[in-house]
């Protein structure tokens, strides 16, 4: 049994009848821990005792009913053990009960019903108790009366209670205690000043800080903590606005600090009301009729934390969000103050769509500017994007406005720019006092589509977009390489110069005449002015003294705004893939240049011995070394055809076909020499196996020659071909694209962290076929020393000079003894490259080795 419970019946029995319920346990749970407590004394007993005293009205039994209390607990006090004080507790508890009288129906009913303590100070049991009767019941019998013992005495005591106060009001019990109080009605009197943040005697108001006083009740004072948070709420947003009004913030924080200006002038309204009217007469009242607006101030509030920290966009964002919210207060705020910002974001959008502004948005919009040298440094944020404008549709907004700068400042289609800027601007206005968002979303769309063909129309017959990226290829890829052959024909005596020597005008001059005599003149004399062939250009790299005119000759093609938005073609901070693609490619039009020379040179010396009549048997046998060492260059020669052959047919064209593909421009011009020029780059051709050359499927009539051709062809392609035209950003992503996937060929790749190794070699394979070109013209240039002595052996043979003939053999035999390691070294690594792509798995490059070798 636990020790408080023992006690329990007996303070309940010993203590003043006027000691409430709650006053009896916590006296119990005191002097049941002091009973337990170490250092107990009589001093602290007294003192609790002392305590509770004071919690009740005085008289003369209750004087005499505390000593008995003091008496019984002093006497435990003397017990050690917990058991023994819980056993004498209940021998104690049954001889209160035994001693006990209980009433007789016919009682007086006004008679005070008390315990009969007569025999308590004379009961010997009670000062020193002999042994604890036993709490068992020894039989069957006496059961019943132990367990009545406990419950006996409490209702004898609740019995006497209630027929002494019977006749008391609970107003009369209480008065006492509460006659020192402050009233409601003097609560009422003051508070509507408080309410306002006025100070008032009662209410000892300052900052974030409200005084109730200790002279009112809890129940009142709860009530006075649930309505005084709208003073402090009502304090701070106070500040918080007349802070932000000396500040420079954006419109869409402006209509939001009037908002929370509006809430509060509310408030002061219903404030005023309620105390000029005297509509409340109680504060239960009172907190029902402010109990929306506490609501709505702690809302406020709530956003109004961070309000600098948070951008207009973010609160936009937010408020849409809670839109949807479960609270209907909240929920009505939210779409009142969604409308208002979202009013003030429509016309950002109205800016941007209409004129490509971006000054007046207060970083609050998702398009910003930023610091580059891109002709249109603009920039779409994803993560500020509301989120109840879809991705598709906010990056249709970014391309309407970034088109029409591009038009109206570097297109300089100003009349065009101000018609539709003018026809969507009205649309758009329409829209400004009833945001429909699906209907603004659907004349986005019709606005997009218009700029995007108009654009691209602008791009293709004024810029010749299309004229430009078969001039890329034809050129920079060598897809058309008779002109390089006549450049490097032309310029041969240069490029052998060092670097430092060269003269930029004199490669240029020679570029204009290899232009004329190849292929690339049909770009001449045409409708653009030129201006196609206009943009191509030589360069010399810059790589240090000492390099040769072959090491640093480059050709380039300049491309100014528009088209360097569309077209990445060595843009400044750029990643230079024309520039890298056409350095690789050079290494096989300077090899081959050299092996058809040193062959001419070759071929020519074999003819001039073999005229020789005199020194057959040497005659013999430099023209048989001369003939070996062009079957060795020959092969060599061969390898570098094939690769090249590969490098441009699977790899660069194909890839081109493919961007081809993609891009899908639709034009609304007629133009009969456009379309003829597009109907020749259209042209597919194959080579059949006995080097045929056909034309690969069947030509598509031109459509302007026939208006039924024409609609059935327009019906065709929009079943079958139709695609969507690709903005500007889309063009320049597929041309970038287009070059990286040439760039990231197995063959070609030389990105860190990307390369793909042989497995024989553990090398690159752009690196392994660099060095396979760099050792064939380490051959080359052998053959050409080769080819030099011959010469000189010629001309001593035929003016026969004895005595430098030997010096002449001896140079010839120790070029030659040079030359064949070379051939041999080549073979190793030829044979080990072609492993290497054997290996690799990739059905191309398995196809590559067998054609390799």
């Amino acid at each position: 049994m636990d020790l408080e419970v023992a006690l329990y019946p007996v303070v309940e029995a010993l203590a003043p009848h006027t000691l409430s319920d709650g006053l009896t346990n916590s006296l119990t749970h005191e002097l049941a821990q002091l009973l337990q407590s170490p250092s107990r004394s009589l001093g602290q007993l007294q003192n609790t005792i002392d305590s509770f005293k004071l919690k009740v009205p005085y008289s003369p039994d209750g004087v005499i009913r505390w000593q008995k209390l003091i008496n019984v607990i002093q006497l435990l006090f003397g017990i050690d053990r917990k058991e023994n004080v819980i056993k004498y507790l209940s021998t104690f508890q049954s001889m209160l009960m035994e001693n006990s009288t209980i009433p007789s129906p016919d009682m007086d009913r006004n008679h005070v019903m008390s315990l009969n303590m007569n025999g308590l100070d004379t009961h010997d049991k009670l000062l020193s108790p002999l042994r604890p009767q036993s709490l068992q019941a020894e039989s069957f019998e006496n059961l019943d009366k132990f367990s009545d013992r406990r419950s006996l005495l409490s209702s004898q005591k609740g019995y006497a209670l209630s027929r002494e106060y019977n006749s008391v009001s609970l107003h009369m019990l209480s008065n006492q205690y509460y006659y020192k109080m402050i009233s409601e009605e003097e609560i009422l009197k003051v508070i509507s000043y408080t309410l306002l943040a006025t100070m008032t005697e009662l209410f000892p108001l300052e900052f974030n800080k409200i005084n109730i006083p200790k002279e009112v009740t809890n129940s009142e004072s709860g009530l006075l903590h649930l309505i005084f948070e709208a003073v402090l709420l009502y304090q701070n947003l106070k500040l918080k606005v007349d802070e932000q009004k000396h500040k420079n913030v954006s419109p869409m924080k402006k209509a939001l600090l009037v908002q929370v200006e509006s809430a509060l002038q509310n408030y002061v309204k219903v404030v005023n009301s309620l105390s000029a009217f005297a509509r409340v007469d109680s504060l239960k009242q009172l907190y029902y009729e402010f109990y929306d607006h506490i609501i709505a101030l702690r809302f406020h509030y709530r956003y109004m934390e961070n309000f600098e920290e948070t951008s207009g966009d973010s609160f936009l964002t937010r408020f849409n969000d809670l839109q949807s919210h479960g609270d209907v207060l909240v929920r009505r705020l939210c779409t009142e103050i969604f409308k208002n910002l979202l009013s003030l974001y429509y016309e950002y959008l109205i800016d941007w769509l209409t004129m490509g502004k971006l000054e007046a948005t207060y970083r609050e919009f998702f398009i910003v500017a930023h610091e580059s040298e891109d002709p249109l440094p603009l920039k779409l944020v994803k993560n500020k994007v509301p989120k109840f404008i879809p991705m598709s549709v906010a990056n249709e907004i970014f391309i309407i406005g970034k088109t029409f700068l591009l038009l109206s400042k570097y297109c300089k289609e100003l009349h065009w720019t101000n018609e539709i800027s003018k026809k969507y601007s009205f649309k758009y206005q329409q829209l400004v006092h009833h945001v429909q968002l699906t209907d603004f979303y659907s004349l986005v769309h019709s606005h997009y589509e218009e700029m995007v063909k108009f654009a691209n129309n602008t791009l293709l017959h004024k810029f010749y977009y299309k004229q430009v990226l078969y001039t890329l290829k034809d050129i920079l890829l060598m897809g058309k390489s008779d002109l390089i052959d006549i450049l490097i024909q032309k310029a041969q005596d240069i490029l052998a110069m060092p670097s430092a020597s060269l003269s930029g005008y004199r490669l240029t001059r020679f570029l204009q005449e290899a232009v004329q005599q190849s292929s690339m003149r049909n770009l001449l004399n045409k409708s653009d002015k030129n201006f196609v062939i206009n943009g191509l250009d030589a360069r010399i790299l810059d790589l240090g003294h000492g390099s040769l005119g072959w090491d640093v000759f480059t050709l380039d093609y300049l491309i100014d705004v528009p088209l360097s938005t569309v077209l990445n073609v060595n843009r400044n901070g750029g990643k230079k893939e024309y520039l890298r693609i056409f350095n690789f490619l050079w290494r096989f039009k300077k090899n081959n240049f050299f092996y058809n020379q040193e062959w001419l040179k070759s071929n020519q010396l074999i003819r001039n011995f073999r005229k020789m009549d005199r020194h057959g048997p040497l005659i013999r046998d430099l023209t048989s070394k001369l003939s070996k060492v062009n079957i060795l260059r020959n092969q060599i020669q061969h390898f570098s055809q094939k690769l090249e052959a590969f490098c441009f047919r699977s790899i660069i064209d194909k890839n081109f076909q493919e961007f081809e593909r993609k891009v899908v421009i639709t034009s609304d011009k007629n133009d009969n020499t456009d379309d003829d020029e597009q109907g020749m780059n259209d042209l597919q051709a194959v080579r059949l196996r006995n080097g045929v050359l056909m034309l690969n499927g069947i030509l598509r009539p031109r459509s302007s020659r026939s208006p039924l051709l024409s609609s059935i062809l327009q019906a065709t392609a929009t079943t079958e071909t139709f695609c969507k035209e690709p903005n500007i950003d889309e063009l320049d992503s597929l041309h970038d694209g287009y070059l990286q996937k040439i760039l990231l060929h197995k063959l070609l790749n030389s990105s860190n962290g990307q390369k793909t190794v042989g497995g024989l070699s553990g090398q690159p394979y752009s690196s392994s076929s660099i060095i396979l070109l760099n050792i064939a013209f380490e051959f080359i240039t052998f053959q050409s020393a080769l080819n030099d002595v011959a010469h000189e052996l010629l001309i001593q043979l035929n003016l026969d000079t004895q005595p430098q003939l030997g010096v002449l053999l001896s140079r010839f035999n120790s070029v030659l003894r040079d030359l064949v390691p070379r051939y041999k070294l080549f073979k190793e690594n030829l044979r080990i490259f072609i492993k290497d792509l054997k290996m690799d798995g990739d059905d191309e490059l398995c196809s590559l080795s067998r054609f390799l070798r």
